[in-house]
């Protein structure tokens, strides 16, 4: 029954909205204090297509990092059913979606096939951003695949990591820790190093790149959830 009505696109669409609708609230209500700002900088007014990279458990914080002006986010999402209402979400936001799911990792899977990659390749190509939570939408939690560093090998574009906290919160107890953010107290954005991978790049280059970002984003995840007086969401064991 349940499955049946989170299928309705009607209903969909008013969860969307409503996602959406909070997001913005939270946004605009939440103190944030931002590290790393000048790390992004450089490739916000440079204005080409960047990759951005966040945590699934931190989706709803996601619109609190981006200024009007900038790069239009182009959100990767999943074909599942939650996918659709983080689409209907998206739209409600003003971004563009696409949808197909990056690489899990330790894997070679990857859903959404050849028009979703052509999608991605033609949106950095016309200087926007790829959003994407590589650890969605099923995990392994805070686990990076190569999926990004592939696409950031094809097309030149820079990988930018950013992570987030917030102090008012909801943690759930699902696969990723899923944080449902409230408002009216602080919250911490940390963008990580920009990261570009080389046309000739070998598989073992992007192997440690890969492990190199996602130590990276779990260090600033675990900073951010210290400085908002929480405690650390380990990634999960593969």
């Amino acid at each position: 029954m349940f499955k049946r009505f989170m299928r309705s696109r009607v209903v969909q669409l008013i969860l969307g909205w409503t996602v959406a609708a909070w997001m913005t609230f939270v946004k605009y209500t939440t103190r944030w204090d931002i590290s790393g700002a000048e790390a992004v900088q450089p490739i916000i007014d440079g204005g080409k297509g960047f990759i951005a990279l966040t945590w699934h458990s931190r989706f709803m914080m996601l619109t609190a990092a981006w200024k009007k002006g900038w790069q239009l986010p182009h959100v990767l999402i999943s074909r599942s059913r939650d996918g659709a209402v983080v689409a209907h979400t998206s739209h409600f936001l003003g971004l563009k979606t696409i949808r197909g799911s990056a690489k899990k990792a330790n894997t070679n899977l990857a859903k959404g096939g050849t028009k979703a990659g052509l999608e991605v390749i033609d949106a950095i190509a016309a200087g926007g951003c790829i959003v994407i939570t590589p650890d969605g939408p099923r995990g392994p939690r805070q686990r990076l695949g190569d999926g990004p560093f592939r696409l950031a090998k094809l097309t030149g574009a820079p990988i930018q990591p950013c992570t987030f906290a917030i102090k008012n919160r909801k943690q759930f107890d699902s696969w990723d820790k899923f944080i449902f953010p409230l408002p009216f107290g602080k919250g911490r954005i940390i963008w990580g190093t920009p990261v570009t991978v080389a046309a000739d790049a070998s598989d073992h280059e992007i192997s440690a790149l890969r492990q190199s970002v996602e130590d990276e984003m779990n260090a600033f995840l675990a900073e951010a959830d210290r400085a908002m007086g929480h405690e650390i969401v380990e990634p999960a064991h593969v």
